[in-house]
């Protein structure tokens, strides 16, 4: 039985005012360059595609596979804020499913893609790029209004090659290289937990930085 996918959300907005300290006021928040640089509407994220091979699992010490702590906060973020969820997969079509399912849930996923997709792929992170491709195709959107969430170097791979701009949340950072990155964390849960926050401001960073660099 396949999996039910999330319906069409809407739009989410970027950013908030930045205001002037009067005297007797309270010191507002500390903003940063990329808060104060003008939204460009073609660079709004819509979705966030995860890798599923190595995004969104972890082995406990009885060998059965659990979410990533923090997976779960950051998906049902994802979904209040209105931004589409997506995942890719180098594995078969039944098998992510039954991942997404077991990991996630139902209804919170807009789209699945796996090799199944693409059964002309060839092995290998160009090839891997493919699927998220295809993903981006099937939401209606370019590689500018998305981010990627990997898990390993070949993760980024992909998604650097498919032209997206990619958070890599692996414990192994510091062993693996993964030039490229828009942002690099050690995992999703913690003092400063990754949720749908977050993945905007990486994406607004990634979108500034690119058009400077244009």
């Amino acid at each position: 039985m396949p999996i039910p996918l999330m319906g069409e959300v809407g739009n989410a907005g970027l950013g908030q005012p930045v205001g002037v300290r009067a005297i007797g006021q309270t010191r507002p928040a500390r903003t940063f360059w990329w808060d104060r640089e003008p939204p460009a509407d073609a660079d709004v994220l819509r979705a966030v595609v995860f890798d599923a091979d190595s995004a969104l699992a972890d082995i406990d010490r009885d060998g059965d596979t659990t979410p990533r702590a923090g997976l779960v906060d950051l998906v049902m973020s994802l979904f209040c804020a209105g931004i589409w969820v997506g995942v890719v997969s180098t594995r078969r079509r039944e098998c992510v499913e039954t991942l997404v399912r077991q990991l996630i849930g139902d209804g919170l996923v807009e789209t699945i893609v796996t090799v199944d997709d693409l059964p002309d792929m060839d092995a290998g992170p160009g090839s891997d790029a493919e699927l998220y491709r295809l993903a981006l195709w099937e939401l209606g959107i370019t590689p500018r209004a998305a981010l990627a969430v990997a898990g390993s170097g070949r993760g980024l791979r992909a998604a650097l090659a498919a032209e997206l701009p990619a958070v890599v949340v692996t414990p192994c950072a510091a062993d693996l290289p993964l030039v490229g990155a828009a942002e690099i964390r050690a995992r999703y849960d913690g003092p400063g937990p990754l949720l749908s926050a977050d993945c905007r401001q990486a994406h607004r960073r990634w979108s500034i930085r690119r058009q400077r660099a244009a």
